[in-house]
């Protein structure tokens, strides 16, 4: 869990086992067996208060779900505040592990000492025997779905775990064998033609992994069932800003509520195809890994090193989910998790780096303007990520004085009120009113509070509480450091942001605990591994020692990684797919004919389909739907946000694509107050007022 330095405490010098001297009254023990040590505590604790405080915590937490569903979607209404209070209270085990390991840093019991290092070895070992237990018991274990499938998800293949601890062998043996100690520095050593060539590699990389991100309004068709339906969210999202509807303002956005706005700019210089709008979002994903390679190019102190730390992380970001290597559905095009939820953390994370690094922003407040339109896009990952910036900051700068902490806190107040003032000056000059920030946590009260399509984890015990234990483990190492001062203040720094941001992006996975999902919390367990590897290798090189059972559980980790170079698509195939031809069902949306026979150009209507802000578009209509279809409406409440809108603007004519889309219960609803005029053979139906 950590690294092994000898460094004094207090001006007192350690003997071999980890204390000062036995003559001593407190005896003060190395950090890293301190942190050790706190492990047994600390999750004795937590586990306690999860099991005891759970139930009451979560009826205390959640109040009573109140929003009426369709019927046909109360089935999937299991609201879950146990569960999730006891995510909540599970997060402070890495902060309890940091104040228990700080406490026996400056005051151990003097008994303790003399078996500090032998205890802290046995709990080291019982903690990689459970990584290792739980990467087993998943392969033993029926999966979360929605089918009658029963066979155990297979993250990693039996291959590919041999194969990374083939990798973890070989990079252990490298570190130590003199002549690699020898010749390391001058292959590591920052020349301008060797940064010239990583960057050449990386866009190459990063040109082939983004391939599959790429789709035409001609070969959407062709494409896997998954990418095309949840492709028409996402794209709906974007041209509802260029109909002239405003995240925060007047729409509800699903999975981001500010890169629409940027993607709308673009759009509305190239165009509102699909291409256009997926070219856009694979750019969008390609300058998030820029920031992550000289994030780590950065940390590393070499281009070459960055390279390879940076491609294993690349490849994890195009772990592919389902569907044929040609027409697959991966990280990379689906937008709802990357760009659109990552983006912005992962940027924050880049800005975190340079600025504990000493390079630009020196100031903490552009830090915390970037972090408050990050929370303001997506709160569920924005606010995981302001959190794990404010924490990599005080990791950074141990013991600040009263001084220290009174300007910081003054530049956050300036950073995140600079960040609603851009927003709100946005939102006036499109809406004439201030952000609805209830806008912003829309849809994750519909999910979390109300619990629609909350589902418990199961398997509890597997990959999950292993990527759970690899956060806990980054902020256990940023803690050692940081109470041995390391002089690398940001790696310190990044290795604390990025076990917080992925404690608190997990909770994405907890409520809605498809085994599928775990895959989307990939990217920030990537991140922590890579990190952990980098201090891991740079501690190995440092002694000369053989590598501690955690050491090697990490570069095990990092051989999974590398692994999935093996999954990068082949550019021939993907150019293929790209240029073929077929109906262009997102250009002429399904229905639009009957929209184009009773609406006028520039009419307000409400048009309830996947793509009905593309049709208003086509149309040149004003489609005042403030959500992005039929599917992404669950309640009577969000119908009646969507009649009232329509009323507000002085509409009248209701279209709804009926077909494998509607609820029944929203028509049973609409036929209280609305008639069907007409309907086409596709499903498309005009509502007019009875």
């Amino acid at each position: 869990m950590g690294t092994a330095f000898s460094p004094e405490v207090a001006g007192r010098q350690r003997d071999a086992t980890g204390r000062l001297d036995e003559r001593d009254s407190t005896a003060v023990l190395d950090e890293r067996l301190a942190a050790w040590i706190a492990v047994v505590p600390a999750a004795a604790i937590v586990i306690a208060a999860v099991v005891l405080l759970g139930p009451s915590l979560g009826s205390l937490m959640y109040p009573k779900p109140s929003a009426h569903f369709w019927p046909t979607t109360r089935i999937a209404v299991e609201p879950e505040p146990t569960e999730q209070a006891r995510y909540l209270i599970s997060l402070a085990a890495p902060l309890l592990l940091a104040g228990l390991t700080v406490r026996l840093v400056r005051r151990a019991p003097p008994r303790l000492a003399p078996r500090a290092a032998a205890l802290a070895a046995a709990i080291e070992a019982a903690s990689v025997v459970f990584l290792v237990a739980c990467f087993v018991a998943q392969r033993l274990q029926a999966p979360q779905n929605y089918t009658d499938e029963q066979r155990p998800v297979v993250y990693f293949t039996l291959p590919s775990i041999a194969v990374a601890v083939a990798i973890a062998a070989a990079v252990a043996a490298a570190v130590r064998a003199p002549q690699v100690r020898a010749r390391a520095p001058s292959w590591t050593r920052e020349t301008r033609v060797r940064r010239i060539g990583a960057v050449v590699v990386v866009l190459a990389a990063l040109g082939v992994l983004l391939l599959p991100a790429i789709n035409t309004d001609a070969s959407i068709a062709q494409a896997f069932e998954a990418v095309i339906y949840h492709l028409q969210f996402t794209y709906d999202e974007t041209m509802a800003v260029l109909d002239g509807r405003s995240p925060l303002g007047n729409f509800a956005g699903q999975y981001a509520s500010l890169w629409p706005y940027a993607l709308a700019g673009g759009m509305s210089v190239l165009g509102s195809s699909l291409l256009a709008f997926t070219g856009l979002m694979a750019a969008l994903t390609g300058l998030t890994l820029l920031a992550l390679y000289d994030t780590l190019r950065r940390l590393a102190r070499s281009s070459l090193a960055g390279l390879l730390l940076f491609l294993p992380l690349l490849a994890t970001f195009g772990f592919r989910l389902h569907g044929p290597a040609v027409d697959r559905f991966s990280l990379v095009n689906y937008f709802g998790v990357l760009p659109l939820r990552y983006a912005a953390p992962f940027m924050l994370a880049w800005l975190t780096a340079r600025h504990l690094d000493g390079a630009r922003p020196r100031r903490s407040w552009p830090l915390f303007l970037a972090g408050g339109l990050t929370v303001l896009n997506n709160s569920d990952f924005g606010l995981a990520a302001l959190g794990a910036t404010i924490v990599a900051l005080l990791w950074a700068q141990p013991r600040p004085d009263r001084a220290a902490l009174r300007r910081g806190a003054v530049e956050a107040a300036a950073g995140l009120a600079a960040a609603y003032a851009l927003v709100a000056v946005l939102l006036l000059a499109r809406t004439g009113s201030p952000p609805d920030l209830s806008l912003l946590f829309r849809y994750a009260r519909i999910f979390a509070v109300e619990g629609f399509a909350m589902l418990p984890i199961k398997p509890l015990f597997g990959v999950d509480l292993a990527i759970f234990a690899t956060y806990v483990a980054a902020i256990g190492v940023a803690t050692v450091r940081a109470l041995r001062r390391d002089s690398e203040r940001a790696l310190t720094g990044l290795l604390a942001w990025s076990g917080i941001f992925g404690l608190g992006a997990g909770s994405y996975y907890v409520g809605h605990s498809l085994s599928e999902l775990v895959i989307y919390t990939f990217p920030a367990w990537a991140l922590s591994i890579v990190l952990l590897t980098l201090a891991a290798v740079r501690e190995l090189a440092a002694t000369r020692r053989r590598p501690r059972p955690s050491e090697l559980a990490v570069l095990v980790g990092f051989g999974l990684l590398a692994c999935s170079l093996a999954q990068m698509p082949l550019p021939w195939q993907q150019l293929q797919r790209i240029t073929s031809h077929g109906p262009e069902i997102f250009a002429q949306p399904q229905g639009q004919e009957l929209v184009a026979a009773y609406a006028k150009p520039g009419e307000k209507v409400l048009i309830i389909s996947p793509l009905g802000h593309r049709i208003a578009a086509n149309l040149r209509l004003d489609d005042v739907e403030p959500y992005t279809g039929p599917r992404s409406i669950f309640t009577l409440e969000q119908l009646e946000d969507s009649i009232v809108a329509l009323r507000a603007a002085g509409g009248r004519d209701v279209f709804v694509l009926t077909a494998g889309y509607a609820y029944p219960g929203m028509l049973d609803e609409l036929s209280s107050r609305y008639r069907v005029k007409a309907e086409s053979p596709e499903g498309m139906q005009l509502w007019v007022p009875r």
